[in-house]
């Protein structure tokens, strides 16, 4: 190895352990996602190596990125698996369609509205599902059923829209016309950095959670409730806790989906698939990691599209979708964001190798 690339391995071994790594690293990831929908139109000798990126796959990107997220910081930090928070994004969907659609309510509102009832519902399903000490795949299945309920209630009930589900309304219909007050615009660039400012700031509540005394506490039921409930934390309150914040955010990218879509139904933000998108970016990124959600999604969303357009077969873009998900999970159990670490602990152990055979 040559001593520059000693050098750079070195330093980078030392930048991981210090305390300002990860928020530096958070901040330069959220300031390129800033400038991404203008790099789509840099190009390079003719050519621009992005301009395949729609903006319209991009805002979808970090929809899913926000909802990831929020879901990591109560099954990643807690390691309670819910396979469930489609009831968390489509109450934020309906709940703000509904204030907005039907009695003129502020978007901005029914958003807040919608997040405590999202919170308030989480806090019903912990309280059911932690005071009989579900867990595993039993946990999972219990969240997955509250979520197929809700679709249930929403697809046969007609005051919630039936399974024709809700138009969004006009903006003028109850604000002066398209804008931020209105939730709505008329071009695709706000709505982009609508959402990214949704994503920073779960971001931030993700990575204040992950620093605190109360990260600590849910890593701790994490690795072994037992052993944390024995040195006196209150495990069952801090898992309600989680669940309640895990829910509230989860509603934001739900609100922001029914503002941005024309329309929305049932098997749309309840659907069985919603729970697949929502946890599938924070596994391949990494689970219980802050920054593993936006990563994660930056891979599945867009390679999923790319895949998509290189193959014109039926079915084998799919196919071929599923083969890269499924050697990206096998080969990094602990996510994507474990790439460069793992990168440097092999040239170190190579350097370490060849200094052996020197002496």
């Amino acid at each position: 190895m040559s001593n520059a690339l000693s050098r750079a391995v070195d330093r980078y071994g030392a930048f991981r352990d210090e305390w300002y790594a990860l928020p530096a690293l958070v901040a330069v990831s959220l300031l390129v996602l800033a400038a991404v929908p203008f790099l789509r139109q840099l190009a390079l000798f003719g050519v621009a190596p992005l301009g395949w990126l729609s903006l319209n796959m991009l805002i979808i990107t970090l929809v899913w990125a926000t909802t990831a997220q929020a879901w990591n910081i109560m099954s990643g930090y807690t390691g309670q698996f819910s396979f469930g928070h489609a009831a968390f994004f489509g109450l934020g969907a309906y709940t703000t369609i509904i204030l907005t659609g039907t009695f003129g309510i502020s978007p901005w509102v029914g958003m807040l509205l919608s997040s405590v009832i999202a919170a308030v519902y989480g806090l019903l399903i912990g309280a059911l599902t932690f005071r009989y000490d579900l867990e595993g795949h039993y946990f999972a299945l219990a969240t997955l059923a509250f979520a197929e309920l809700l679709r249930y209630v929403f697809t046969n009930v007609a005051q919630l829209g039936g399974a024709s589900g809700f138009f969004r309304p006009l903006a003028r219909e109850y604000a002066d016309g398209p804008g931020l007050a209105a939730f709505q615009f008329t071009g695709d660039l706000p709505y982009y950095y609508l959402i990214l400012g949704f994503l920073t700031v779960v971001t931030v509540v993700s990575l204040a959670i992950n620093r605190s005394q109360l990260g600590y506490y849910l890593f701790a039921i994490r690795e072994r409730e037992q052993a944390a409930a024995a040195i006196g934390v209150p495990t069952y309150r801090y898992k309600l806790l989680a669940v309640a914040v895990s829910a509230f955010f989860t509603a934001w990218p739900g609100a922001f989906w029914a503002m941005y879509f024309n329309t929305i139904r049932p098997s749309t933000v309840f659907d069985l698939l919603v729970n697949v998108e929502i946890l599938l970016p924070a596994i391949v990124g990494g689970v219980g990691t802050v920054l593993g959600p936006i990563v994660g999604s930056l891979i599945v969303i867009p390679v999923g599209e790319f895949v998509r357009q290189s193959f014109e077969i039926p079915g084998l873009n799919n196919a071929v979708y599923g083969a890269i998900l499924i050697a990206i999970v096998l080969y990094s159990p602990k996510g994507v964001i474990s790439w460069p670490s793992r990168f440097v602990d092999l040239l170190r152990a190579r350097t370490d190798l060849l200094d052996d055979d020197a002496a």
